[in-house]
């Protein structure tokens, strides 16, 4: 007994200093604590974070954001002006070229734009007295014995056509000339007898300048080049000085400059 008694004093003995050693190199053999995890945003430490869970919209929900249905709204409207600009590019925005009464006073102007932008033949400034020179002798040879009047002006060249059957064959031979002088634009003036200058609307009158362009197209003269007007007999552009002449149709050809 007495020697068990003095091995448990000793096992004592020997343990104090081993535990005095172990707290002075912090290997303490106490429970260890583990560090609480860093708090997360404005949460305190010790509050646990909470955890994260799928916010899935009920079912039956649309689960798109507002923006799209505005998107789907733009969209809708962008095709809308789209088909609404291709409606209105469709859509004439000046008379056919084909043949049709002209109603406008500058409609030769804007003719001779268009034709210019069409790349249409047209004249150096230079050439232009020279051209019309030789139009007019060739108009004088191929008309010769025909009942017409040729007048060379500033403008260009006036051609008058009394009414009678000599008439659709003039136009078919100016038409036929025309055509090989293609630098030029011309205006057919229909002449109603018994309408007032001022009075554009006599539908017979109309029938007998659309034929005359339809007998110049026959012959070869581009539609784009004709302007086709309605006057009465006293219009000045029927003036010949001659009180004997009074010319039904009527033909002013003007040179297409470049610019």
């Amino acid at each position: 007994m007495f020697q068990s008694s003095n091995t448990r004093r000793s096992g004592r003995i020997l343990a104090l200093p081993l535990l005095l050693s172990a707290m002075a190199s912090g290997c303490a053999l106490w429970p260890v604590e583990q560090d609480a995890p860093a708090p997360t945003g404005d949460r305190p430490a010790s509050e646990p974070a909470a955890p994260e869970t799928d916010t899935a919209p009920p079912e039956g929900t649309d689960s798109r954001p507002e923006t799209e249905t505005d998107t789907d709204t733009a969209a809708g409207t962008d095709r809308d002006t789209e088909t609404e600009t291709e409606t209105r590019s469709t859509e004439p925005t000046e008379p056919s070229l084909g043949l049709h009464i002209a109603r406008s006073s500058s409609a030769e102007s804007e003719r001779r734009v268009f034709l210019r932008e069409q790349g249409h033949e047209t004249l150096d400034p230079g050439r232009l007295g020279y051209y019309m020179d030789v139009l007019g002798a060739r108009l004088r040879q191929e008309l010769s014995g025909q009942p017409s009047a040729i007048d060379h002006q500033d403008s260009g060249i006036r051609v008058t056509l009394p009414e009678g059957a000599d008439q659709a064959r003039a136009l078919d031979t100016i038409g036929r000339l025309l055509d090989e002088f293609g630098a030029s634009l011309v205006t057919v003036i229909a002449h109603g007898h018994g309408m007032d200058a001022s009075d554009t609307s006599s539908e017979g009158t109309e029938d007998d300048v659309m034929a005359a362009g339809r007998r110049l197209e026959n012959a070869g003269v581009a539609p784009e080049r004709l302007v086709l007007r309605v006057f009465g007999t006293t219009t000045p552009a029927g003036n010949l000085g001659s009180e004997a002449f009074s010319p039904q149709i009527e033909l002013l050809i003007q040179p297409l400059a470049a610019s």
